[in-house]
């Protein structure tokens, strides 16, 4: 028997007193508390009990834990009541995340997590209140970019508890996230690039090159390293990177196994890289500010690259990111292969590439046209 009453004795003495309400002996919690008790083992072997009023719902709780049990569909409903900040905690600590991954994981989730649900059960959390909390994530201005990187890690975390056997099912379902906005393509051309590589501080002037003539992101060209530029083969090295942890730029490696890669240098990259570093001579990473600190992101947008933006007469609302689509446009129009400027520019998959890029390559259709009419021209059709 898993279902106990309390509050009167299952083997009591001939002798015993009866209570005059249930014609039972009774217990010393005799109308104390809830009557019915349901008494089972979790899946550790540790002994558990749950109370309840009516004898109907404690049935009830044991038939289903009898029933999910041999399935192994049993889930103990005192660990559903774990906090969500809690168990978020120990999720972020299992995780193999990167570095700067973390940070990021962390900042999101003290900002806008655990403001709606960090005090919240795991099991109280329901698909209308996830949705809610979307909505309102986006009434408060965050780019929809922005939004979904945090549903991710929200809806990550809510699959690690159904994985962990916290909760049955996970509240993120057919969640309507904003429309993300089309990624725009802002092109330089080479005139434009020039123009603001002059502009720029000399001792940063060639990070400008490492994106427009390499392709590099931002951190990328940050973490360039001596060690990594082989000026003979005319190659670069990119398999390490400048994230923030812990508020202080770090070295780390890149995020994905795909953005480890080698470039090709162009002439004019690699001779403006031989004469930096033969003025500043720098003893690992090419760019710094002061002698020892490596470069922030926000420090330079707003210190460096801004100025020489509006000095350079280049439009005002261009990014670093901007001097990577100028790259692979250009690498596009002169015939490079789509797949190898994916290579290049270290995406995962060349859908990438084509989805940003395609319809940049030069007549393609034209191409394509050609090249099956020369592969068939000697054919003979048949007669009709």
């Amino acid at each position: 028997m898993t279902v106990w009453d309390q509050w009167h004795k299952t083997h009591p003495k001939p002798d015993e007193a009866k209570c005059p309400e249930h014609k039972r002996v009774p217990t010393a919690l005799h109308g104390q508390g809830a009557r019915w008790q349901v008494r089972y083992r979790d899946e550790k072997g540790h002994q558990r009990k749950r109370n309840f009023e009516k004898k109907a719902d404690a049935d009830r709780f044991d038939a289903t834990r009898r029933a999910d049990e041999p399935r192994g569909e049993w889930i103990d409903p005192k660990l559903g009541l774990t906090r969500f900040e809690a168990y978020a905690a120990s999720w972020l600590a299992s995780r193999l995340h990167k570095p700067g991954t973390s940070t990021t994981y962390t900042a999101h989730l003290k900002k806008h997590i655990y403001p709606t649900f960090g005090l919240v059960p795991l099991v109280t959390i329901r698909p209308t209140a996830v949705q809610r909390w979307v909505k309102d994530l986006n009434a408060k201005g965050l780019g929809p970019r922005t939004v979904e990187t945090i549903y991710v890690i929200f809806s990550s975390i809510m699959r690690g508890a159904v994985r962990d056997g916290m909760i049955r099912r996970s509240p993120c379902i057919d969640i309507r996230l904003p429309d993300a906005d089309k990624t725009t393509i802002r092109l330089l051309t080479p005139a434009q690039v020039m123009a603001l590589y002059r502009a720029m501080r000399p001792e940063y002037a060639p990070l400008i090159l490492l994106g427009a003539a390499a392709g590099l992101r931002q951190g990328e060209a940050f973490g360039v390293a001596l060690d990594r530029i082989d000026f003979v083969e005319g190659m670069l090295t990119v398999n390490q990177q400048v994230v923030i942890v812990d508020r202080r730029p770090t070295l780390a490696v890149p995020k994905t196994r795909a953005s480890i890669r080698d470039v090709p240098l162009p002439e004019l990259l690699s001779d403006t890289l031989a004469r930096h570093i033969e003025k500043y001579a720098p003893e690992d990473v090419l760019f710094r500010t002061g002698r020892d600190n490596l470069i922030r992101r926000d420090y330079f947008n707003a210190r460096v690259l801004k100025p020489a933006i509006l000095a350079a007469g280049v439009p005002a609302d261009m990014t670093f990111h901007d001097l990577r689509h100028t790259f692979a446009s250009t690498a596009l129009a002169e015939g490079v292969p789509i797949s190898e400027v994916s290579r290049w520019l270290g995406h995962e998959s060349i859908t990438t590439t084509v989805d940003l890029y395609g319809h940049l390559v030069p007549e393609a259709s034209g191409r394509a046209r050609n090249a099956l009419d020369s592969a068939f021209a000697k054919a003979v059709l048949p007669a009709r």
